[in-house]
């Protein structure tokens, strides 16, 4: 059974399958600890990463979570002013980075206190930005962002103009690689001959998908499920669409609407835990679906990052 889609993307290809040698291959053994790992630091603290928390999300962006704890008494107190709380002593903040584009955001912040528990949360803007070289996350991006060689670029020049109907953005299509096009191209020819078939829709939905054409595939998508509502497949890589363009309250109702169809569905168990907790701050409802998805899963690698969510925000 597929967890997130995101790992059968043409784009995202390369990159899965050399994080996943990474983890389980290059990696020491402690890489899996849960301990933090120092790497850099700035002027005023010491930055480790966990690396036992990288992972990829459903938008297909890596996510990492980073420590920072003051160098002296006097970073630790201003740090406390400026994140007005006095019992501040460090701090951790979530990123998702997209690694083929060099550009991040800020999920989060957490305000830490001296037992080690969460005095409280700070919201980040939720706006991608580029990745200023040099930075903190610049350097903790060179250490997660598997290495790929650059491609020639003479290959998906330009999309046909049939590929691009009822697109809603055009730089999407622009970009997207030759055998996407080709993907897409297939699945429309296919809708065009069986426009009752099921299977087509979703199909076509699937190349907009790993094209990252998000509202495209929304669209085809919406085809598949007027013809069978309670495919929990489609209804979660439907999902993902959803959050991808920033409609999370949509991609939560699919994501349940799945579970509600296959209680046992470890993809749906995932995605919803992931949406309470990171875009909604309800930690206590995503451990308890979390806690399901162990239930079912406890020896896969993402049974590793669900358990590290756990171990995390549990306490």
């Amino acid at each position: 059974m597929k967890i997130l889609r995101l790992l059968c993307n043409n784009r995202m290809e390369i990159l899965v399958l050399l994080q996943i040698f990474l983890l389980l291959v290059v990696l020491p053994a402690a890489a899996f600890s849960g301990q933090w790992e120092k790497f850099v630091r700035s002027e005023s603290y010491e930055v480790s990463l966990d690396r036992n928390a990288v992972r990829l999300t459903i938008s297909g962006r890596h996510a990492l979570w980073l420590k920072f704890v003051p160098l002296a008494e006097a970073n630790r107190r201003m740090a406390a002013t400026e994140y007005k709380n006095k019992k501040y002593r460090w701090h951790t903040e979530y990123y998702e980075v997209d690694c083929l584009e060099s550009i991040g955001k800020i999920g989060f912040t957490d305000i830490m206190g001296s037992d080690g528990k969460r005095l409280g949360r700070i919201r980040g803007e939720d706006v991608l930005e580029p990745i200023m070289p040099g930075s903190v996350l610049d350097s903790a991006a060179k250490l997660i962002c598997p290495v790929v060689e650059e491609s020639d670029g003479q290959d998906g020049d330009t999309v046909d103009e049939q590929q691009k109907h009822n697109s809603g953005d055009e730089s999407a299509a622009a970009d997207i690689s030759a055998e996407a096009e080709k993907s897409i191209a297939s699945a429309l020819k296919r809708t065009e001959t069986e426009p009752a078939n099921q299977s087509a829709w979703a199909e076509l939905g699937n190349a907009y998908y790993d094209a990252d054409m998000p509202r495209q595939a929304i669209d085809a998508y919406n085809r598949a499920l007027t013809m069978n509502p309670d495919d929990a497949d489609v209804l979660n890589d439907q999902g993902a669409m959803f959050r991808q363009i920033g409609d999370v309250t949509q991609a939560l109702k699919n994501f349940e609407k799945a579970l509600a169809i296959d209680k046992y569905n470890l993809e749906s168990l995932y995605n919803t835990g992931y949406i309470y907790a990171f875009d909604l701050n309800n930690i206590d409802r995503a451990l308890t679906f979390w806690r399901r998805y162990l239930e079912l899963d406890s020896t896969s690698e993402t049974a590793r990052q669900v358990q590290s969510f756990f171990e995390r925000y549990s306490h």
